[in-house]
């Protein structure tokens, strides 16, 4: 009788293992794909005849493998009207908080692949 009962807990254990690493495995894909928040930035606009002016980007968010040090770069691109290679500004589906949308504030989304930066700016 020990012996059935004593497999039968190895069985269990073994169970309850392969459930575990099969949650993890379905868990680590989405995990990456979340956004992250790299906050506010000024970002460097270059005019022609002119000196660069700061602009300020609100709610930046990164996704599918974006990173905030690309963002500046992407935004730029985008403001300027010469968005870097593969990237192209969609329309936004989402909105903003409250807060930011009653300062003036236009959803704005950048896309390469699965890669998208949310950002927000003010409208003209």
């Amino acid at each position: 009788m020990k012996k059935k009962l004593h497999l039968g807990r190895g069985a269990a254990i073994l169970a309850c293992a392969a459930s575990l690493a099969g949650t993890a495995a379905v868990v680590a894909p989405t995990a990456a794909s979340a956004a992250t928040s790299c906050g506010n930035k000024s970002v460097k606009i270059k005019q022609e005849g002119g000196p660069a002016i700061h602009y300020p980007v609100k709610a930046i968010f990164v996704e599918g493998g974006a990173t905030c040090a690309e963002s500046a770069t992407v935004i730029s691109g985008i403001l300027t009207g010469t968005p870097p290679s593969g990237w192209k500004s969609v329309i936004a589906h989402y909105e903003l908080p409250k807060a930011l949308a009653e300062e003036g504030l236009l959803p704005q989304l950048a896309k390469k692949g699965s890669k998208k930066i949310k950002f927000a700016v003010h409208g003209g």
